[in-house]
């Protein structure tokens, strides 16, 4: 479901791909959630899983709790709770021993693959309906508009 412009706000108060965006991550929250219960996982845990997945097994525990703004004594509880399930791993950093990565583990991963599959199919299938050039274009945008949430993210001011 599309949200549609305001009809109070100026008409060049935002285009419409910013609309559409905004759209996307209102479905993709959504997604989430219906993700979590198909999983019968805690919110939380899921977006824990998430943010450490796409980290590739850079992240900590004291990082997650900053992007997911909760406390270090609740990051544990979130981190134990995803360890005794059998959904990720505590690893010694090599570089540093002193820290620790957090990593997914590989049955979590192919759980999540199998209740992602028809959703990444189907998204698979909508980009064979652009051209090369269009696909190139809508890349760009995506990865230009990731990194602009990622600035909003880590920017204080």
């Amino acid at each position: 479901m599309a949200i549609p412009p305001p009809e109070r706000t100026p008409r060049r108060a935002h285009e419409p791909e910013t609309w559409a965006l905004r759209a996307l991550g209102a479905a993709s929250t959504e997604a989430s959630g219906a993700l979590a219960r198909r999983m019968r996982m805690h919110p939380t845990d899921l977006s824990a899983m998430s943010h450490i997945a796409a980290s590739d097994g850079r992240l900590g525990p004291r990082e997650l709790s900053s992007r997911l703004g909760i406390t270090p004594a609740a990051m544990t509880d979130v981190v134990d709770r995803l360890e005794a399930a059998g959904h990720l791993l505590r690893e010694r950093d090599t570089g540093d021993r002193r820290r620790v990565r957090l990593v997914p583990t590989e049955s979590a991963a192919t759980e999540v693959r199998g209740q992602l599959r028809g959703l990444l199919d189907r998204l698979d299938a909508l980009t064979e309906e652009f051209t090369e050039g269009e696909r190139e274009a809508i890349h760009r945008y995506l990865q230009a508009a990731t990194e602009a949430y990622h600035r909003f993210a880590t920017d204080d001011g």
